[in-house]
C-alpha cells in the first residue's frame, strides 16, 4: 500500500509539474495564418491574425503567409532589420530578427512570435498623408 501511494504521489507530482509548466490555453488562440487591418483613429495597419481574426496567435520557423508578411513589414519598416526580404516566409533571418527584438524588449529570446512579442512590436501605421511606427 505504501509503495502504491508513493508511486501515485510521484506520478501526481510529475504530472503537476507538466501541467504547471504548460502555457495557459488563453495564451494563444492558434497559428497566425492571415493578417487583418486594425485602425486607431485616422491610422491603420495590418497585423498577423488567426483565420478567425484573433491577434493572439503564434508563428515560428516554417510559418508562411500574410501574417508573416505583416510581421516582416514591421521588422523592416520600424526597426530596419534584415529579415531576408519581405517574402511571407518565417525563415532563419526572420527568426533572428524576432530574437533580437525579444532581447531588446526583455523577453525570452526564443524567436517565436506570440502574444508577448505582439505586445512589444511597433507596427507601421498609415494615414493620409504619413505613417508612424507604434504599438497596438
Amino acid at each position: 500500500m505504501k509503495r502504491t501511494l508513493a508511486a501515485l504521489t510521484t506520478l501526481a507530482a510529475a504530472a503537476g509539474g507538466i501541467l504547471v509548466g504548460a502555457p495557459a490555453a488563453s495564451a494563444a488562440d492558434g497559428y497566425c495564418t492571415t493578417s487583418s487591418g486594425v485602425t486607431q483613429g485616422a491610422y491603420w495597419t495590418s497585423v498577423p491574425t488567426t483565420s478567425g481574426g484573433s491577434t493572439s496567435c503564434v508563428m515560428g520557423p516554417g510559418s508562411s503567409g500574410a501574417g508573416v508578411d505583416a510581421l516582416q513589414a514591421a521588422l523592416i519598416l520600424c526597426y530596419g532589420m534584415d529579415v531576408g526580404g519581405r517574402d511571407g516566409v518565417y525563415g532563419a533571418k526572420t527568426e533572428a530578427a524576432v530574437r533580437s527584438l525579444q532581447r531588446a524588449t526583455g523577453q525570452t529570446a526564443d524567436g517565436i512570435y506570440g502574444p508577448n512579442t505582439r505586445n512589444v512590436v511597433e507596427w507601421r501605421w498609415y494615414t493620409n498623408p504619413g505613417a508612424k511606427c507604434d504599438r497596438l
